[in-house]
């Protein structure tokens, strides 16, 4: 059985967009309404300084980076 991922609200997270992988913090625990029950979550993430993004992606596409957490 797959380990389970949960993510707080302020970590940051690292995830795949495209070929590049990005990072970004995680805003919302949207709770188990994906397809099969999965988790989702809203990430905002920055590719340039004038381009800031929310995204919502499922755990298992979402890495902890260092166990950092931001102030929300």
């Amino acid at each position: 059985m797959a380990e389970k991922k949960h993510f707080r609200v302020g970590e940051v997270v690292r995830f795949l967009m495209g070929v590049n992988k990005v990072e970004g913090v995680i805003k919302e625990d949207r709770g188990p309404i994906g397809v099969g029950g999965r988790r989702l979550y809203s990430i905002q993430f920055t590719l340039d300084p004038d381009f800031q993004a929310v995204i919502e992606l499922p755990a298992k596409d979402l890495e902890l980076v260092n166990n950092t957490a931001t102030a929300h």
